[in-house]
């Protein structure tokens, strides 16, 4: 008997300085996941076109050791914290009131936390030695995608990139996933709103502001990290790595109906008949709930009738987007669009701001 699915787990703890991995196994935050590709590598230095030993190559030795991947999965509280804090980099705890609750609020940040992950690989049903558990030390959340489609659930997928790692013959992690920030976060449980940027992350939204017609939704977070800290000595290992250019992007995918959003997104104005120099700022806020929101309800503690005991989600602010175009096709049936816009920061505030609900549910 081969046992394929349900044998793993990965788990995060951050470190309280670069080179020092975390052992604690209570700071450890333990995330389900789908699928994973983290994997290292050895790249090996071969000698290639040596003139006078043949058109052979004869020899080889051990190159940069890198460990890089992704793991991704159905979209939680809990992976949201987790992949958030690691992604953007700083985590505020908010202080609870009645009707908004205990919640933390992901804001950019210059510099990046480094991590300690395990993962445990494999099953131990026939041979103890089918288990593998694996630590990956200086790491890095290099990406996050959340994808939002219709009629779907909600996912993430992080890019993940770590200076070393080694085997270890039992976790320092035990996981656990709490009741009340494991929901499935989904499609229906939220809504999107769409305004004018006012240049600053303070936007007032309104229930007239609700737009109906995407079809899906996706925030790409990259911090453009860089595997590239290899020095002479002292060894072969990553000294540090290097983060990039922070991108913040979205991609959607909108139902055409209305020629005024066509003008406005690629004119620069809804009053445009034609191209200018104007390009068209706009603001966007999207929910996504473990429960089904009222048009006008925000990610509130204080849930309607028949919502869940402990509502779970996250609140995405990007206050100033400029959008690519709507780029609208001839088609039979409904046309649906599909477009792009690049978040740019603020002349006040920041670039994106993430409220994860409950507070606690990441580090």
């Amino acid at each position: 008997m081969s046992i394929t699915g349900q044998v793993g787990h990965v788990a995060l703890a951050v470190q309280t300085a670069f080179g020092t991995p975390n052992v604690t196994g209570a700071q450890y935050k333990a995330v389900k996941i789908t699928g994973d590709s983290m994997v290292a590598a050895n790249n090996p230095l071969v000698a290639e076109g040596e003139i006078g030993t043949g058109r052979d190559v004869s020899q080889s030795i051990n190159g940069g050791f890198s460990a890089a991947g992704s793991v991704n999965g159905n979209l939680t509280a809990r992976a949201a914290a987790v992949f958030l804090r690691g992604t953007l980099g700083t985590m505020t705890a908010v202080t609870a009131d009645a009707t908004n609750g205990a919640r933390d609020e992901h804001t950019p940040a210059d510099a990046l936390p480094v991590f300690t992950m395990e993962k445990k690989v494999g099953t131990n049903v026939r041979s103890a030695n089918e288990l593998l558990t694996l630590q990956y030390t200086d790491l890095m959340v290099n990406t996050l995608n959340i994808s939002v489609p219709a009629a779907a659930l909600a996912t993430y997928s992080a890019g993940l990139i770590a200076c070393g790692e080694q085997y270890i013959s039992g976790p320092n992690a035990t996981p656990t996933f709490p009741a009340t920030a494991d929901d499935l976060l989904v499609f229906h449980g939220g809504r999107v709103r769409v305004k004018d940027s006012t240049n600053a992350d303070t936007v007032t939204f309104a229930s007239g502001d609700n737009d109906t017609t995407f079809q899906s939704l996706e925030v790409v977070i990259n911090n453009n990290v860089q595997a590239d800290e290899y020095t002479i000595r002292p060894s072969r290992f990553l000294r540090s790595l290097t983060e990039g250019i922070r991108s913040v992007e979205v991609n959607a995918t909108i139902v055409f109906q209305d020629y005024n959003t066509y003008r406005k997104y690629t004119y620069g104005a809804s009053t445009n008949t034609a191209p200018t120099l104007t390009q068209y700022m706009g603001a966007m806020q999207f929910v996504v709930a473990n429960w089904q929101l009222a048009d006008a309800e925000e990610l509130i503690k204080l849930a309607p009738t028949g919502a869940p005991t402990n509502p779970q989600g996250i609140e995405v602010l990007l206050p100033k987007l400029a959008f690519t175009g709507l780029p609208v096709a001839l088609t039979s049936g409904r046309i649906a669009v599909t477009t792009s816009a690049r978040a740019l920061k603020p002349t006040t505030g920041n670039i994106i701001k993430i409220t994860n609900r409950p507070s606690g549910a990441g580090f």
